[in-house]
């Protein structure tokens, strides 16, 4: 008989049921042999995730093997047992921390830097007081904690970690590496039976002495003064950011700088950019760089739609219209000036969990405060002038922009009047109906208001707070009206008519684009429509000089300042993939101006490998396992090299250095560096469930189901021939699953005590808890003579 197992559960990357059965029967393929029966066994914990995620491809080949005369048996060694009577087997509880990343990609030498720690109780019981403990470069973290007073079952909980005083330890000349600081998130103590590889996470953050932003003005004659482009988001970074260095520039600094160096860059009020200076920035940004724009009178919107935004493929994340709005008037502003009501605001409340928003309505350690505290200052921001944005085209299917602050509806309230006064008369109709008589004496005046506003040349802001107030879904004042008026709205017969309302509220509320932000390649890119603050002559019709707006130097100066604080903070957060899996590629681009020489060549990156394994602490922290993993090839593509790596497939933090090449003709060398954490995937791997019995019989018909702690069913491999031959493989099978249950148990954590697998299974304790893989496949291999007498 010839047999093949698959461990579908020994390395840190998943080797999928799917995976395994392939794999299985291309070894089997590769040696026909007709007069001898084919038996692929897969062990396996039978998770009830792989059988939900790939269940019709597990049965149409599990139905095409048995078709082909292929025996399948499925052996379960998870713990507890499997029984026979179990229609729903039982399952360890488990914590995972699902992700764990820096706000910040790079950061100052000693500057505060905050981490997101994303845990989940994959359990059937709330935990209590569940703790997390910190290592820097090994060592305990003692200035760092969490502790999630409650982890309800079966769900997640993120809190902010701020260590108060950053990272001392950056890069020298001699150990230029040193600039990347490993950072480990790790269980403090580990739950009984859970899965101990998910209770470790690592990040990395790359340590400078300052922070360069470099920052490109249109206005070079009045670049730091105070009417010039970047006079305020200036004084911002220098006053009230610590440890960043601003860095002026033209746009032509595009073409001259290595744009690597920089956290992120700015271009404010620039007209235009060449097809080589896009193709830079663009590359810096797909390789985790972080670029914001500040538009002004300067931009040529014909320029940044056909080079920047390219039909949705550029990063720029949207078309401009031809022409930026008209200054307002002295009237208009006055108008502005008596309506109560925010400037900035949000279409939905799911936007203020955006990365660049999110630390607006955060505390210090990640938990919600009012929106109150940070929007009051958005009533007093004044938009004069900005740059509307063309609502057609690719960006609005792009799930990667994202609209995050929009301007108040500005067209005139006339437009509005018709569709206020037939909605009106649609709810008075319903609402005659004595049902709804309890709910007239306050719809009654708000529909008289409605009328009566929709009617009058006030800003139509006046007209959307009242569609606010009536439908209730947006605002939450504590007014008495306001439940009476959420239970009217409940009312089935109302249904088609509240959305009808919904999207007209919208309509009247809603108006252009203010901040758009938009994931490119690993890189993030963001844009405000207005200027920073600037002022500007020459705008036609106009005499003298005009500002776009005055919110960074005016009394809604506070919102700008948190705001963009938040910017840079986001831009500077690096790549979208911070939580990368174990086995993930890794596709990162090189600006082939930099990292390849005029005649295609390239130079392959040296790589390190650094680990905090958790299984050797010390009292002093966790030692780093340091290896040199020789060179990584890259890639050649008409865009440019690519680093292309498939490799990370152990948990921890791998450095490459590249060389770029510098002079006229690339005969000059420098190294450059990165690094890049990856993870076990604890999302798919935490949740411990089983798949349940009726699952697997209708999944997997014929195909029989063993536990691990029964053994009777050995005998169905037994040969029709009783001899030695058939001694050996019953004692090697008996011996490969007791080896693999045992290995797996430790793997899981299912057992405790590594010297009862040591006394059971040497060979796989050794593997498994020195940090060696076991083999992942098997095939069933020719035993020696057996001595006489056995």
């Amino acid at each position: 008989m010839k047999s093949y197992f698959h461990n579908v559960q020994a390395s840190p990357v998943r080797d999928s049921l799917v995976n395994g059965l392939r794999t299985a029967k291309e070894v089997l393929d590769k040696k026909p042999d007709s007069d001898v029966a084919k038996v692929i066994h897969i062990v396996s914990d039978l998770r009830a995730a792989d059988w939900g995620e790939d269940g019709d491809t597990l049965r149409q080949l599990l139905t095409e093997y048995t078709t082909a005369g292929i025996k399948i048996h499925l052996i379960d060694v998870a713990y507890p047992h499997r029984k026979e009577s179990d229609r729903q087997p039982r399952s360890s509880d488990n914590v995972s921390i699902l992700e764990f990343k820096p706000k910040s990609r790079v950061a100052a030498r000693g500057q505060p830097i905050d981490f997101e720690i994303r845990v989940r109780n994959s359990g059937a019981a709330e935990l209590k007081d569940v703790r997390f403990e910190f290592f820097k470069n090994g060592q305990r973290w003692n200035e760092v904690s969490v502790r999630f007073a409650s982890l309800p079952p079966n769900q997640e909980r993120t809190e902010i970690v701020t260590a108060a005083t950053g990272f001392d330890r950056i890069g020298t000349k001699d150990n230029p590496l040193d600039r990347f600081n490993i950072v480990t998130a790790k269980l403090a103590e580990p739950e009984a039976g859970g899965l101990l590889a998910d209770n470790v996470r690592h990040a990395v953050v790359e340590v400078q002495e300052r922070l360069s932003v470099l920052v490109l003005e249109g206005q070079q004659d009045k670049r730091d003064k105070q009417k010039g482009d970047g006079f305020y988001l200036k004084r911002l970074f220098q006053d009230a950011f610590g440890g960043i260095n601003w860095v002026d520039g033209t746009k032509e600094s595009l073409d001259k700088l290595d744009l690597k160096d920089f956290a992120a860059i700015y271009l404010i009020n620039v007209d235009s950019l060449t097809e080589g200076q896009r193709d830079k920035l663009e590359n810096y940004t797909r390789a985790g760089g972080g670029v914001g724009f500040f538009l002004g009178p300067r931009v040529r919107p014909a320029e940044y739609s056909k080079t920047l935004y390219r039909g949705g493929a550029g990063l720029f994340p949207v078309p401009l219209a031809t022409e930026h709005t008209k200054p307002l008037t002295d009237e208009q502003k006055l108008k502005r000036a008596l309506v109560l009501s925010k400037r900035l605001l949000t279409k939905s409340p799911a936007v203020k969990a955006h990365p660049a928003l999110v630390g607006l309505y955060t505390g210090d350690r990640g938990s919600a405060i009012k929106d109150v505290e940070i929007e009051r200052f958005f009533m007093f921001a004044n938009i004069d002038m900005h740059w509307p944005v063309q609502r057609i085209g690719a960006w609005q299917q792009d799930k990667a922009v994202q609209e995050l602050f929009c301007l108040p509806n500005d067209r005139p309230m006339g437009d509005f009047q018709g569709a206020s006064r037939d909605l009106l008369k649609k709810l008075k109709a319903k609402l005659a109906e004595p049902k709804f008589e309890k709910y007239r004496q306050y719809t009654d005046p708000m529909e008289r208001n409605i009328l009566d506003t929709s009617g009058s040349d006030l800003p139509l802001a006046v007209l959307a707070t009242l569609y606010d107030r009536l439908l209730c879904d947006q605002i939450n004042d504590g007014d008495p009206s306001e439940p009476i008026l959420r239970e009217m709205w409940l009312q089935p017969e109302l249904t088609d008519l509240r959305a009808e309302f919904q999207r007209e509220r919208d309509k009247v509320k809603f108006g252009d684009p203010l901040y758009v932000v938009k994931q490119f390649g690993q890189g993030r890119v963001a844009v405000m429509t207005t200027d920073a603050g600037g002022t500007h002559g020459g705008i036609p019709d106009v005499q003298g000089d005009v500002t776009f707006t005055d919110w960074p130097s005016g009394t809604g100066a506070p919102g700008w300042l948190a705001v963009v604080a938040e910017m840079q903070k986001y831009l500077a957060g690096g790549a979208a993939d911070e939580n990368r899996s174990c086995g993930s590629s890794l596709r990162i681009p090189l600006d082939a101006t930099v990292f390849q020489k005029k005649n295609g060549e390239t130079r392959p990156a040296a790589r390190i490998f650094i680990t905090a394994d958790p299984n050797k602490m010390q009292p002093g922290g966790i030692p780093l396992d340091r290896k040199e993993n020789g060179n990584q090839p890259l890639t050649s593509t008409p865009t440019g090299p690519i680093l292309d790596f498939t490799d990370g497939k152990v948990p921890g933090v791998y450095l490459f250095t590249f060389t770029q090449f510098t002079g006229p003709d690339g005969e000059g060398e420098k190294p450059s560096y990165a690094a890049f954490a990856f993870n076990v995937d604890s999302q798919r791997e935490g949740d411990l469930k089983r798949a349940i019995k009726d699952d697997l019989t209708q999944l997997a018909p014929n195909v029989p189901i063993h536990s691990a702690e029964d053994s009777s069913w050995v005998n169905q491999l037994k040969q029709k021939r009783d001899d030695f031959s058939t001694r050996r493989w019953l004692y090697l099978f008996i011996l490969l699953v007791l080896i693999a249950e045992q290995a797996m148990a430790v793997r899981l954590s299912f057992h405790t005590r590594p010297e009862d697998l040591d006394l059971h299974a040497p060979s796989a304790a050794m593997a498994y808890t020195h940090g060696a893989l076991a083999p992942v496949d098997a095939e069933v291999a020719p035993l020696p003579p057996e001595p006489v007498g056995f």
